[in-house]
Order: C-alpha cells, then sequence, then structure tokens
C-alpha cells in the first residue's frame, strides 16, 4: 500500500497539472483525489489549510520546475542565445504535447488568484524571482554585466509568457517561435552577430 506521503505527493502533483490546466477555481478537491488515487478522506489529513495549502505546495513546485528547466536547458548552451533557444525547444515541446493546453506552470492561477490574495500573490513573485536569478546566474558566468542580465532575463521571462499565450491562443508554436527568434535575433544586433531563424 502507498505510504501517506506517497498520497501527498501524488495529490500535489495532480493538483499542479489541474491547476495549470483548468485553474484553481474550476479545480475541486474531488478532481484532485480522483487524478491522483489517493484516499477520498485523505485530502484534510494531508492538507488541514484546505485548497490554498495545496496551492502553495503547487506554487512551491513550480518554482522547482523552472529552475531545473533552465538547468537543463543550459547544459545544452554556450551563451544566452543558446540558452534561450534551448529553454523555447523544452516550453515547445511540452505546449505541443499538451494540445496545446499547458502553458506556463502558473500562469493561469496567477490570472485568478494574485488580484485577491496577497500572500498567493507573494508566492507567485518568488517564482518569477527563481526564474530570473536562474538565468541571471547563467548570463553572468557568460560574462554579462549584472544589469543587463538581469534586464535580459526580465525580457525573456516577458517573452516566454506572451509568446504561450499566443501559442495558445492560434493553437500552433508559430507565434512562439517568431517571438523567440525576434528576441535572438535582437541579441544577436546587440552584439553585431547575424541573424538567426529557428527550426519549424
Amino acid at each position: 500500500m502507498p505510504r501517506r506521503t506517497d498520497s501527498r505527493s501524488r495529490m500535489i502533483d495532480a493538483a499542479y497539472e489541474l491547476f495549470r490546466l483548468n485553474g484553481y477555481h474550476a479545480t475541486a478537491f474531488s478532481d484532485v483525489v480522483e487524478q491522483s488515487g489517493a484516499p477520498r478522506g485523505s485530502i484534510y489529513f494531508h492538507f488541514p489549510g484546505g485548497k490554498r495549502e495545496l496551492a502553495r505546495e503547487t506554487i512551491a513546485m513550480a518554482g522547482d520546475e523552472i529552475e531545473e528547466m533552465v538547468d537543463q536547458a543550459a547544459r545544452q548552451a554556450h551563451d544566452p542565445a543558446s540558452l534561450i533557444r534551448a529553454l523555447a525547444q523544452i516550453q515547445v515541446q511540452r505546449l505541443e504535447r499538451s494540445g496545446y493546453c499547458s502553458g506556463c506552470a502558473i500562469a493561469t492561477m496567477v490570472l485568478e488568484l494574485a488580484p485577491m490574495d496577497e500572500g498567493l500573490s507573494a508566492e507567485f513573485y518568488r517564482v518569477f524571482a527563481r526564474w530570473r536569478s536562474a538565468l541571471v546566474d547563467r548570463f553572468e558566468h557568460w560574462g554579462m554585466a549584472p544589469e543587463r542580465a538581469i534586464a535580459l532575463a526580465d525580457l525573456v521571462i516577458s517573452t516566454f509568457e506572451g509568446a504561450l499565450v499566443l501559442s495558445r491562443a492560434a493553437r500552433s508554436s508559430k507565434p512562439f517561435w517568431s517571438t523567440i527568434d525576434a528576441l535572438i535575433n535582437l541579441l544577436h544586433h546587440d552584439a553585431g552577430s547575424q541573424p538567426a531563424v529557428s527550426p519549424r
């Protein structure tokens, strides 16, 4: 039989996907229980703070996932532009596998909850701060000045978020790649290199 800790982990994993796809308000505890296969009576045992506590766990999980994605992309990269392209490839693969339903891990929840929940809004901001920090560390490693690294990291995050929305609306990765190409070509222009176009 699964241990209690196994049930808790499965519920967090299930909530993470359900919140990402359907949003916080449209996801009921019964949905989490059904998808996770956890015992029906265990939800309040593992999450005495209710659905909000479960949301906090999934937000923290999103931060972990984003840092892991940056690490994965960095293993294939040699400069900021190739890191951005590698990150884009990871995002596009996930987007296409999900049938253009799965974008940013927390974007749906941010739109729903940030305006009305100051505590969760701070949690969301911490996720984006972790993403920024992971990118800045890599950019500085390749010799970029700290202020420019921070500015580029914020631009990358904003570009990815907007590009994901465009591609989900179009149900195509073309808007995503067009946006990423524009960002990378801007970097090449600043560095005096020739522009590049992503393979489709």
